[in-house]
């Protein structure tokens, strides 16, 4: 029976397992200098002061603003998954009272067909224009 050779993944996705040991190791160091020349590009950059701030004051009100402004975002976005569902599902949910509607006719209801079809209908092109009435709200609110 053949061995069956186990190669870490993460060797098999870079294609180091083809490589012998003597290579890896020249590779590894080559791994570690780019770290190192990377850092050390950083560090200047890192230990410049910032100049665009020329007072505490400033370095505040700009946090400040920059913390509300995300806040806001995050906020007006907290519903966004729930409304694209909502969008998702309409259209079957419509369908299917649509045919609950048509089976008031079989019954000889036709007044209550009627209504439920309309009903329908109009559920659900308000639900799929949900979305741009939530981005006009958006702006105004951003206006204010």
């Amino acid at each position: 029976m053949a061995r069956t050779e186990v190669i870490k993944f993460r060797d098999f996705m870079d294609g180091t397992w083809r490589i012998s040991d003597k290579k890896k190791g020249d590779i590894k160091q080559k791994q570690v200098v780019d770290r190192l020349v990377k850092a050390g590009a950083m560090i200047p950059l890192a230990l410049t002061p910032a100049f665009h701030a020329s007072a505490a004051e400033s370095v505040k009100t700009t946090a400040s603003t920059m913390i509300a402004g995300t806040t806001l975002q995050i906020l007006a976005h907290a519903l966004d998954p729930v409304a694209q569902i909502l969008v998702a599902l309409s259209l079957p949910i419509a369908s299917v009272v649509m045919i609950g509607g048509c089976y008031f006719f079989l019954f000889g209801n036709s007044e209550k067909a009627w209504s439920t079809i309309q009903n329908a209908g109009l559920g659900y092109i308000l639900i799929q224009l949900s979305p741009l009435f939530i981005k006009v709200l958006e702006q105004v609110g951003k206006s204010i």
